[in-house]
C-alpha cells in the first residue's frame, strides 16, 4: 500500500505540467499551494502560454499614460496582442449624460489585481467616482466614494476571493491644508481607509504617522505579497499594511548593497512567486532581491545580463515580473517580455500609450499597470461579493437600463484569444 501510495505521488513532471495546463482558471491558484513543485511548474515561462491557448484564455497586461492631461490604456499580451484584444475599461463606453461633456471625463486605473480585478477612477467634469470592473467580462460596479475632501495618495486592491468577489481596498490619503493636529509633534500624518466588499463601506482606520521628511511615493505601484501590502516611501524606505490599512512591522530599508550602484536610481518593487522582490540596474546588468519577512532581510536571488537587450533598446525599465523567468519591462514605445533563463525577448509595440521624453511619464504608465487573465465565460463571476449588502456586478447594458444614460454602447461579447 505504501509503495503504491508512493508511486502515485511521484507522476513524471511533465505529465503534471499537461495535466495542470488544462485545469480550469478558478483552480489555477489553489493548484499553486499542492507543492514547491507545482508552484514551480505553474510559474515556468511556458506555462500561461500554453495554459491560455488551452483555456481560451488572454493573459496579459493594461499599460495607461498621460496624453494631453487625459489617460490612455492599451492592453498588451506576451503574444503581441495590441489593440487586437476586445479588452478594455468597461466604464468607457458609458457616456455623459450632458454630450458638453464627453470630452471633459477621464478614466485612471488607481490599483489592479492579478485576478483580472481593477479599481478605477472616473472624473466627470469636476466629479468623480470610484468604479470595480473586470474588462474581461465587461462587467462593473459603482462604489461609494471615501472621503473625497482628502487627496488620494495610494490605493491596494485586494481580491480576497474571486467567486463570489471578496475584496478589499486600502486607500492612503492626506489633507488638502498644511495645519494639521499632528503638526506641532514634528509629524506628518496619512489617513488610512478600506473598503470592504462584504459590508460595502469605507471604513476610517488609525492615521499613519510619518516624520515630516519621510513620504508615500505616489508614482510607483503597491505590491501585494505574502499576505501584506508593500508601499515604497521616500529615503529608501518601504512599509507594509496588513489587509486591515494597519502597519505589521517596522518599516524597513531597501538593499543596503544596490545604493551603491550608479543606476540605482532605476529600481522597482515587485512581487515574484508570492514575496516582496526589488529590482535595479547593476554593473552586470539587473538584480533581483527578495525580502523574507521571517527575519525581516533581503537576500539577492538573481543577476541578470541584459546587454542584447541594451543593444536594441535604450532606456530599459524593469516594472514587474509575468512568471518566475520573464520579466516585464517598459521603454518609450514598447513593452518588452524578457525571458531571464536565455535572454531572449518579445517586444510589444505600443500603439496608443506614449511613455517618452521624462521619467515622471514612465512612472504614471507603471502606476497603471495591471496583470488581467480573462475569464473563459462571464457567467463565471457574474456576482460581485459574498455579503448581503453587496450589490451584483451588472453589464453596461444593464445598467443603461437602470439609469437611464443616452449614447451608451451595449456590451459586445468577448472574442477568445
Amino acid at each position: 500500500m505504501a509503495s503504491t501510495s508512493s508511486s502515485s505521488s511521484t507522476l513524471p513532471s511533465d505529465i503534471i505540467f499537461e495535466i495542470l495546463t488544462r485545469t480550469s482558471l478558478k483552480t489555477l491558484d489553489t493548484c499553486k499551494s499542492v507543492n514547491k513543485q507545482w508552484h514551480n511548474l505553474i510559474s515556468e515561462s511556458s506555462f500561461m502560454p500554453q495554459f491560455c491557448e488551452k483555456s481560451h484564455n488572454i493573459s496579459g497586461y493594461f499599460v495607461q499614460s498621460l496624453s494631453r492631461s487625459k489617460h490612455v490604456t492599451e492592453f498588451v499580451s506576451l503574444n503581441g496582442c495590441s489593440g487586437k484584444t476586445p479588452l478594455y475599461l468597461p466604464m468607457e463606453t458609458i457616456k455623459p449624460k450632458d454630450k458638453i461633456f464627453n470630452y471633459d471625463c477621464d478614466i485612471k486605473i488607481e490599483a489592479s489585481s492579478k485576478q483580472g480585478i481593477l479599481c478605477c477612477l472616473r472624473r466627470i467634469k469636476h466629479k468623480y467616482r470610484y468604479y470595480v470592473c473586470k474588462p474581461s467580462t465587461k462587467q462593473w460596479v459603482k462604489l461609494p466614494n471615501p472621503k473625497m475632501r482628502y487627496s488620494t495618495v495610494k490605493l491596494a486592491l485586494i481580491v480576497l476571493k474571486s467567486n463570489p468577489l471578496n475584496f478589499k481596498i486600502i486607500r492612503l490619503s492626506s489633507t488638502r491644508t498644511v495645519y494639521h493636529h499632528y503638526i506641532n509633534l514634528g509629524l506628518d500624518y496619512y489617513r488610512s481607509e478600506v473598503f470592504d466588499s462584504e459590508a460595502w463601506e469605507w471604513r476610517k482606520r488609525k492615521d499613519i504617522l510619518f516624520p515630516q521628511e519621510i513620504y508615500v511615493d505616489m508614482f510607483t505601484p503597491t505590491v501585494n505579497a505574502s499576505g501584506l501590502v508593500y508601499f515604497k516611501l521616500g529615503d529608501d524606505l518601504v512599509m507594509a499594511l496588513n489587509y486591515n490599512g494597519e502597519e505589521a512591522f517596522p518599516r524597513f530599508s531597501l538593499p543596503k548593497p544596490a545604493m551603491e550602484y550608479k543606476n540605482y536610481g532605476y529600481n522597482q518593487l515587485v512581487e515574484y512567486n508570492g514575496k516582496l522582490g526589488f529590482t535595479c540596474l547593476s554593473p552586470k546588468g539587473m538584480e533581483l532581491w527578495i525580502f523574507e519577512n521571517g527575519n525581516q532581510s533581503w537576500e539577492l536571488k538573481k543577476e541578470v545580463e541584459i546587454e542584447t537587450l541594451k543593444k536594441v533598446t535604450k532606456y530599459p525599465r524593469l516594472v514587474g515580473f509575468y512568471n518566475a523567468d520573464i520579466a516585464l519591462m517598459i521603454d518609450y514605445y514598447e513593452v518588452i517580455f524578457y525571458k531571464l533563463q536565455d535572454k531572449s525577448f518579445n517586444k510589444v509595440k505600443l500603439n496608443k500609450c506614449r511613455i517618452q521624453e521624462t521619467l515622471a511619464h514612465i512612472l504614471t504608465a507603471c502606476t497603471g499597470l495591471a496583470q488581467v487573465v480573462s475569464a473563459q465565460a462571464a457567467h463565471a463571476t457574474s456576482q460581485a461579493g459574498g455579503g448581503t449588502h453587496t450589490p451584483v456586478f451588472r453589464t453596461p447594458d444593464q445598467v443603461v437600463q437602470e439609469i437611464h444614460i443616452p449614447g451608451a454602447l451595449p456590451a459586445q461579447p468577448v472574442a477568445a484569444a
